[in-house]
């Protein structure tokens, strides 16, 4: 019997990146598949254009190097949570680490 060869222990940063990467080619996959107008999207090629040109837009007013960088602190803040309850970023660092998830809300 021969022996299994021993595979390194991924640091956490390589571990984040290897994940980073994973999560960009699902990305990838996902926004191939929505232009190309086929199911279960069926995205019009109009709606598409649309969506371009939005995108192109946003980018040239600079909002990309405006925006928060993974590791910048975001600034305090205050919201209403799905309870409409206010809540205050500070408030809760004060218990731990924070991650702050935005959904549709109620149609």
């Amino acid at each position: 019997m021969g022996s299994v060869p021993s595979v390194p222990e991924l640091s956490e940063g390589q571990k984040e990146g290897v994940a980073m990467a994973k999560l960009q080619e699902r990305l990838d996959e996902f926004k191939k598949s929505f232009e190309s107008g086929a199911p279960p999207y069926n995205a019009p090629h109009e709606a598409i254009e649309t969506m371009h040109r939005a995108t192109a837009e946003l980018k040239a007013t600079g909002i990309e190097q405006r925006a928060l960088k993974i590791g910048d602190p975001a600034p305090r803040f205050t919201l209403f949570n799905q309870d409409h309850v206010q809540i205050a970023s500070a408030d809760l660092l004060g218990k731990g680490p924070l991650v702050v998830s935005f959904f549709r809300g109620h149609w």
